[in-house]
């Protein structure tokens, strides 16, 4: 399986800043925003916490079994980088 990374960072209203990868198949922007925004609420950031900066396309590369498992049950898989 190729995913598609979108770069997203996100700067919650108590100042946090959040930075990680959105791991998808497809190139579809709107989706990735709406799994970030999903992922977030699963953490107790609701929606009018979250001031998204971007959700970018990055690069695809080769889905790893357990990213690729995720992918597939879930839609899609994140890489917490910064702040998560």
């Amino acid at each position: 399986m190729k995913v598609n990374v979108f770069d997203t960072h996100v700067r919650t209203r108590d100042g946090r800043y959040l930075h990680f990868d959105v791991l998808i198949e497809g190139n579809d922007q709107g989706r990735a925003n709406q799994f970030a925004q999903d992922w977030m609420a699963e953490r107790g950031l609701q929606g009018d916490d979250i001031e998204q900066s971007h959700c970018q396309f990055c690069h695809s590369e080769p889905a790893h079994p357990e990213v690729a498992a995720a992918i597939s049950s879930k839609g899609y898989f994140i890489i917490p980088l910064q702040g998560c």
